[in-house]
């Protein structure tokens, strides 16, 4: 999605890869709308939403952006805050984002902009800063949530040719970008999503071999930690080349992790854990509640209906190994609750054997169509 942004402004720009996740087909949709229409449906990606609104918002016009009724439910109230900032008037009316503009304007001091939700506001906001006929001074309040899903998007621009200049002080990150910027590259190659292919990778160590043929050991991706955490499990895996292969395990250790900069790994390394011998800690990632579940609460529910002990935390999850005695026979229902991130954790436990039936697993099509077919399972 980062990609296609950065695309929309250099259209002499290749982007190479490409994906069949919803969130990447919905922001194609939009984008190739531009033009044509005024109405656009971004479906239930956050990343989706946030980047296309800062996108449209460079345009004069009116539009209506629609979207999910569980995203629009989570907080989006800084768009219109850093929106009006710049002249633009955001505002959610009856289920849709209005969104009225006639360009940015220069704005008479920097930007300031609130990331203690998610640093998505800012994300959006620098992707869509290219070609601006003025300077932009962003000013990014601390605290920053994942800040390292920012460091990421900055370093795709950077890389793509966008100079930012960068300052810090006790209370602020501030990035200027100077104006009249085009990208200096011909191709830009877009990654794997690293937190999709952390749940393959935990499915090959319950119950099979998986090899990742695309593999990039230098991404920027904060979800490339999944491999430390690995380490730390005395889970192994071979990397030769952009090949990543992980075989089965028949035992793993626990350990305590600090999610605060890839909270999207939470679900999945949840129910690892909870095979792992002894108790293990994920902490650190508040933000986990502003997701497409409260993925705290809904982690919780999911290894209790198994029989595994665990305690919310206010910013994550205590569980402990190898507690859970239930009949493996025991039917257990579970509704992810529009969150693919869960429907991937619960399939875990159906591949260690556990009587689950999932509901709506089609909501993985949100960021890896194909996740059901490739762990072998017919959902």
């Amino acid at each position: 999605n980062r990609a296609l942004v950065i695309d929309y402004f250099n259209k002499n720009l290749r982007i190479n890869g490409n994906s069949s996740s919803d969130d990447v087909v919905k922001l194609k949709q939009a984008i190739m709308a531009i033009g044509t229409s005024t109405d656009f449906d971004l479906g239930h990606g956050g990343t989706t939403f946030r980047f296309f609104i800062f996108l449209i918002s460079r345009l004069a016009g009116s539009f209506t952006l629609n979207a999910h009724e569980r995203l629009l439910q989570r907080p989006q109230q800084e768009i219109t805050h850093v929106l009006k900032q710049l002249g633009v008037s955001a505002e959610l009316l009856d289920g849709q984002w209005k969104i009225k503009s006639e360009g940015w304007k220069i704005p008479s001091a920097p930007i300031v902009v609130s990331a203690e939700l998610s640093s998505q506001f800012v994300s959006g906001l620098l992707l869509s800063t290219w070609d601006l006929d003025f300077d932009l001074t962003v000013e990014v309040k601390k605290p920053v949530t994942s800040n390292s899903y920012l460091s990421m998007t900055i370093d795709m621009l950077q890389k793509s040719g966008m100079k930012i200049d960068f300052a810090e002080n006790d209370t602020c990150f501030t990035y200027t970008i100077a104006k009249n910027q085009k990208a200096i590259i011909d191709v830009l190659n877009s990654e794997l999503d690293i937190s999709s292919a952390f749940s393959l990778a935990a499915a090959g160590v319950v119950n099979g071999d998986v090899q990742i043929t695309n593999w990039n050991s230098h991404s920027s991706q904060p979800d490339l930690v999944f491999l430390e955490f690995f380490k730390r499990m005395n889970i192994s895996y071979s990397l030769v080349s952009d090949i990543l292969s992980i075989a089965k395990h028949n035992n793993w250790k626990s350990a305590d992790f600090n999610l605060q900069n890839s909270p999207d790994l939470f679900p999945v390394l949840s129910v690892l854990t909870a095979f792992a011998d002894g108790n293990s800690k994920l902490f650190g990632a508040e933000q986990l509640k502003h997701k497409e579940s409260n993925r705290i609460q809904k982690t919780h529910e999911l290894l209790s209906a198994a029989g595994f002990k665990s305690e919310v935390l206010n910013d994550g999850i205590v569980i402990h190994g190898k507690s859970s005695n239930q009949n493996l026979n025991t039917p257990i229902l579970f509704n992810p609750d529009h969150d693919h991130r869960m429907a991937m954790a619960a399939a875990l436990l159906k591949l260690m054997g556990y009587n689950i039936a999932i509901q709506s697993p089609e909501v993985v099509n949100k960021s890896y169509p194909n996740f059901w077919s490739d762990i072998g399972l017919n959902l």
